[in-house]
């Protein structure tokens, strides 16, 4: 294993405990019922810190994995779509009572010409909150972080077929403030989009 690498997995056992950390704010790991709103609130944006820094993790090492020539597929027969399982998507399984959630490993494709949307006037709703949509996505990142390299292989297939088809490179945006992260995870958060876009500049020129 090279230091880079090193740096990689470290970096994803130190999101594992970032989300550890999350899921104490409400102690998801009891399975509570219901939670507060404000908790939620703060368990979602930490979730959506940690969810990005997984995904770049993964997205650095997907762009180390060296792919052997893709070799047509036999016929077979055909596969149900609500069972097959999307080349960059992630099923997730996990705490009781979960409904089904994929997690995302390629960024969203943004639309720079849209105007921002603002919330409507009005009062804001109160009163407890399901935790199930978050322990859906703690479970998502428990499954993503337990086989890393699992996942860096499907993502790599994933930009293959996107440079075949001669889509652009996934936009990848700034780091943003890693207050709330451990010193070790804030110092990956970071370095991630210089890595990234440093990876990319290599794995293109490989053709």
């Amino acid at each position: 294993m090279d230091t880079q690498t090193d740096i990689l997995r470290r970096g994803l056992d130190a999101a594992w405990q970032a989300v550890l950390g999350a899921s104490a704010i409400a102690d998801l790991h009891l399975g509570p019922r219901q939670i507060t709103r404000s908790a939620a609130r703060r368990i979602s944006g930490r979730l959506r810190q940690i969810e990005t820094i997984v995904r770049r993790l993964i997205l650095v090492l997907a762009l180390q994995v060296r792919l052997k020539p893709a070799s047509p597929r036999p016929a077979g027969p055909a596969t149900c779509p609500d069972t097959a399982a999307a080349p960059d998507d992630i099923t997730v399984a996990g705490f009781p009572r979960l409904s089904r959630r994929r997690l995302k490993l390629l960024p969203a494709r943004r639309r720079f010409e849209a105007a921002p949307e603002f919330p409507a006037p009005g009062l804001r709703p109160a009163g407890p909150v399901s935790p199930l949509k978050l322990m859906a996505r703690i479970a998502a990142l428990h499954t993503v972080i337990s086989d890393p390299d699992a996942h860096a292989l499907r993502l790599a297939r994933s930009l293959r077929r996107m440079r075949k088809s001669g889509e652009p490179r996934p936009v990848i945006a700034p780091a943003e403030s890693a207050y709330r992260l451990s010193p070790e995870l804030g110092a990956i958060a970071t370095l991630l989009p210089t890595q990234i876009h440093a990876a990319f500049d290599t794995w293109e020129r490989s053709g």
